[in-house]
């Protein structure tokens, strides 16, 4: 990545950072003056030790000992407060912009199409909700506090300056100095930050593999290679981490060493000065206390300006993900789906996967209320065809309708709502089976889902579980079986009583009496419903009362089982290397 891009994307995480400002005013504001209520304090404490040393102690004036002393504790009393109300507000200003990051985070992966999800780690998307955006609430926490340590450090100088100009010049090198070093120390970090950001979302997508995928490393032996891979990766975070260690190990002394020098050439030259009598004890006193208070703003922005740039390499890969634009969104103005049995038109649709032709000048008619299966090779499109009704994706080319509306003039959730899928590989939330059958259908009765999951002969394991269908499942519903799982997400898709349904050989994992009984209940429920069953197997193709041979991304025939098998070789052949239906 370039210099002039490192720069486009810190800015860009820096406006994110500066988002959550305009979001929080009123909240960003109570941090602000907590922070400056302790600068205020701060600034006074040294000035009123050098009233008491040189007015009450030197000047002879026993009678303002107590007060001035009493007000030293009443100011190092607010000191303390002011230190409280400053942390809480700036951690509650931070974690809110962290709950609102993770929420908009969370919303736009929702958002993003399948074609997008297709390429997506799912570790990166993981360490872009986690990783990320904690780096960028330690640094947004840090805002407030550093525009008032930013503040104290320019008071101190005005402060050092009016007790002593020729002292106050000695103080007011560290400043920029600090200011030198940490320009220099971010120009060449951010580059190194933003390539540690990518090693550590590369490590969270291979531990999230290596976690959903333990059972097959375990049935192959190959858990000594996972771990060569994970030490390779977590060696090139070592790397990459050491890099931008070895500038702060340049960088961080230097802010450690100012003040220490600055100190000791104050103490120095006050000493003269208060011996050949230019200045007061008290002066050299609260000069010396300026630098101590100088010390800390000095190193808490030094700190602040060393993580920055990490800070805003993860919130540029966040601004990233933000402004990624789904490529299938609703209309600005959707159209209703009117009445209809679920009539399905492909007209002239073209579509194209990473530079691959999947389907060719389609033009295919499904009539409401029938029942078809796509059956081809593998590769054929069959199961892109079945995706672009609920518009998982566009087509590049061409238009579908439903009931003589194209899809592309209706709102995604009234699509859906009237597009059920069954996939072959279903998932499972960690809910109750209840809860998982009505995912799709919220506000679905106990007695509809009790209903669907009949239909999917689901209903007798359920009531033997513990909880019946109050039983929770496991992540990815682990504590089924795939035959199990899958007939719970057919019992999901069953419950909206859609328009249109689609099963994608939605009983592959179960045996064939099960398989039976459920083919004997679905044949029931598909009467009158447009149904679209995706056949790898032979068995499927007895679900439909018509077929669809798809060959090359074309329909290459379309009638009942009998006439394809009298008329056309390609369906006889393709049926013989299917097998028999079990």
């Amino acid at each position: 990545m370039g210099s002039r891009e490192q720069w486009s994307e810190m800015w860009a995480g820096l406006r994110l950072m500066v988002s959550g400002i305009k979001r929080y005013p009123r909240m960003t504001v109570i941090a602000v003056m907590g922070a400056l209520t302790w600068m205020v304090v701060t600034i006074i404490s040294p000035y009123l030790q050098k009233l008491v040393v040189d007015d009450a102690i030197e000047g002879n004036q026993p009678n303002l000992l107590v007060p001035l002393v009493l007000l030293v504790l009443l100011v190092g009393l607010m000191r303390a407060s002011s230190i409280a109300w400053r942390r809480w507000n700036a951690f509650k200003l931070s974690y809110s912009f962290e709950v609102h990051l993770r929420g908009r985070i969370f919303s736009a992966i929702q958002r993003l199409g399948f074609d997008y999800h297709d390429h997506a780690s799912a570790g990166e998307l993981m360490a872009r909700s986690s990783t990320d955006v904690t780096q960028v609430r330690l640094i947004f926490m840090m805002l407030p506090i550093t525009v008032a340590n930013i503040i104290t450090m320019a008071m101190v100088g005005v402060m050092a300056f009016v007790l002593d100009p020729v002292l106050g010049m000695v103080a007011a090198i560290t400043l920029p100095a600090m200011i030198v070093f940490a320009a220099l120390y971010s120009r060449r970090a951010i580059g190194i930050s933003f390539q540690v950001q990518q090693a550590l979302a590369r490590m969270s997508s291979l531990t999230q593999e290596g976690i959903s995928g333990i059972a097959v490393t375990k049935a192959f032996g190959r858990e000594a290679r996972e771990a060569r891979k994970a030490q390779g990766v977590a060696l090139d975070i070592f790397e990459k981490s050491m890099s931008l260690a070895r500038f702060r190990s340049v960088y961080l002394p230097w802010l450690e060493l100012l003040p220490t020098l600055t100190t000791l050439g104050a103490l120095w030259l006050g000493g003269l000065r208060v011996a050949s009598g230019d200045m007061t004890i008290g002066d050299l006193l609260a000069f010396t206390q300026y630098l101590v208070i100088l010390y800390f703003p000095l190193r808490m922005t030094g700190w602040f300006f060393a993580e920055l740039p990490r800070a805003s390499a993860a919130a540029a890969r966040i601004v990233q993900l933000l402004q990624t634009p789904p490529s299938v969104t609703s209309p600005d103005a959707p159209r209703a789906l009117g009445p209809g049995g679920g009539e399905i038109r492909f007209d002239g649709v073209s579509f194209s996967y990473n530079g691959v032709e999947v389907l060719s000048d389609l033009d295919l008619s499904i009539p409401a209320g029938s029942s078809v299966a796509l059956f081809g090779a593998t590769g054929c499109g069959k199961t892109t065809l079945a995706q672009l009704i609920p518009r998982f994706y566009d087509p590049q080319v061409g238009s579908i309708s439903v009931d003589g509306t194209d899809i592309r003039e209706l709102h995604l959730t009234d699509l859906r709502r009237e597009v059920a899928v069954a996939f072959e590989e279903p998932f499972l939330f960690s809910a109750t089976i209840a809860e998982n059958i009505g995912f799709g259908t919220p506000h679905a009765e106990r007695s509809e889902i009790v209903a669907a999951a009949r239909i999917a002969d689901a209903d007798e394991f359920i009531r033997k579980l513990p909880e019946g269908y109050d039983t929770v499942v496991g992540e990815r519903g682990i504590t089924l079986s795939g035959g199990q799982r899958q007939r719970v997400a057919l019992a999901r898709a069953i419950v909206g009583n859609p328009r249109i349904l689609i099963l994608d050989d939605a009983t592959s994992a179960v045996d064939a009496i099960t398989e039976a009984h459920i083919h004997a209940e679905l044949v029931e429920m598909m009467r009158g419903r447009t149904t679209i069953v995706i056949a790898h197997r032979t068995s499927t193709l007895l679900l439909a009362d018509r077929i669809i041979l798809l060959e090359d991304g074309r329909v290459l025939a379309f009638g009942e089982h009998q006439e394809l098998w009298d008329k056309v070789p390609r369906y006889r052949q393709l049926l013989a290397e299917a097998g028999p239906a079990r």
